[in-house]
């Protein structure tokens, strides 16, 4: 009887053929590990000879190798990742690039460290142009890259792991820092928060988006570093790389207010209404609470929003992974109430329900809104 996959490996890519080719010799090179892994290659619309490449590799590999596109539209790396996990059916699964190489024992070291609630944070050494344009097919089948890596690199590889383990000694908010090319989560863990969240676009931040939640989910995010690392082949950076991170494209959506530990976009699109809800009126705003009732997905009991209508004696509960006020234009909040909320969203409550779902929708979107304001609960 054939053994069930252990482990899917989705390696996302956009137009870099050459570097995908190294990559995929590198997981055909693992050992230790027949059946029971298969290799899922996440494109980003590339228009070159990628899907050329991976068809002629699944010719001759002796493990499933499966290919999922779509058209581009940016730089898309959540959705890629998304795509890879729908595709892939094995209850473990192992992230990277299509720019990255790994020893022949990297598949079977991530098994070794599964761990039940924990996902496993890895990184790779950055090889430099000279090294990457050496490596062939031949020196990653034998191995022998592996002796023309600076002992440098090595050494603040190593230093990196003592930190990633003091991080977990001191249950560090946000640190291990899970690095998308190379970690390890399980299925059941990623459907729990809905996978990545497809409204980051351009570069960054969809990882660190990822480890929150996860972590709000309560994941343990553990270093892989004790176990393997893998190997970034050299090429410029993508066009909406920025200098500084602060920088980045997707900074300001990373940092709203209000969010979702399972995101709206994500391995499935949910809307407002898929959101389980509670909403606290008061006897005034008993026909607001009723609308607002029936258009959301109201809830009691595993609450991901929770919206306090203002003026209001109720207080928010403090249970809801969300927590946010809606107060009429000029109301006074108190400053105790509104540091109980993730954010304060201000409309004109005269116009009823429409206006406040709608102004929820742009908070949880981290789109501006005039009426809105908002804040990070301490």
């Amino acid at each position: 009887m054939t053994a069930p996959l252990q482990i899917s490996a989705i390696v996302s890519t956009y137009q870099r053929p050459d570097h995908l080719r190294r990559c995929l010799q590198s997981l055909a090179a693992q050992q230790g590990v027949d059946g029971l892994f298969e290799v899922i290659v996440a494109d980003d619309g590339s228009q070159d000879e990628t899907a050329d490449v991976v068809a002629q590799f699944r010719r001759t590999a002796s493990f499933p190798l499966k290919f999922s596109t779509h058209p581009h539209e940016g730089f898309q790396l959540a959705r890629c990742r998304n795509s890879g996990i729908r595709t892939s059916t094995a209850p473990y699964l192992l992230f990277t690039d299509g720019d990255c190489i790994f020893p022949a024992d990297h598949l079977r070291r991530h098994l070794d460290a599964r761990r039940a609630g924990v996902a496993r944070a890895g990184d790779c050494i950055r090889l430099d142009q000279a090294t990457s344009q050496r490596i062939d097919e031949a020196a990653i089948r034998n191995g022998e890259f592996l002796q023309w890596v600076d002992p440098k690199l090595r050494k603040a590889l190593r230093r990196l792991h003592l930190k990633s383990l003091g991080y977990q000694f001191m249950r560090h908010a946000n640190r291990p820092k899970l690095v998308g090319w190379n970690m390890a989560v399980w299925r059941d863990q990623l459907e729990r928060i809905n996978g990545f969240d497809e409204q980051f676009c351009g570069w960054g931040c969809e990882d660190d988006d990822l480890a929150s939640r996860l972590r709000r989910n309560g994941v343990r995010i553990a270093t892989a570093l004790g176990y393997t690392c893998g190997f970034h082949l050299w090429h410029p950076p993508h066009s909406t790389t920025p200098q500084q991170w602060s920088q980045g494209p997707n900074v300001a959506y990373f940092q709203r207010p209000v969010v979702l530990t399972r995101c709206l976009e994500g391995i499935r699109c949910r809307s407002l209404q898929h959101v389980s809800t509670r909403v606290i009126g008061s006897d005034q705003q008993a026909e607001l609470s009723r609308q607002l009732s029936q258009s959301l997905r109201e809830s009691t009991a595993g609450v991901e929003l929770e919206v306090l209508l203002w003026p209001n004696r109720s207080q928010l509960s403090q249970g809801a992974a969300c927590r946010v006020i809606v107060a009429p234009l000029e109301a006074e909040i108190p400053a105790a109430v509104e540091r109980s909320a993730h954010a304060v969203l201000r409309v004109d409550v005269r116009q009823g329900a429409p206006v406040v779902i709608d102004g929820l929708h742009k908070l949880l979107r981290g789109q501006e809104s005039t009426p809105a304001t908002s804040r990070r609960a301490a």
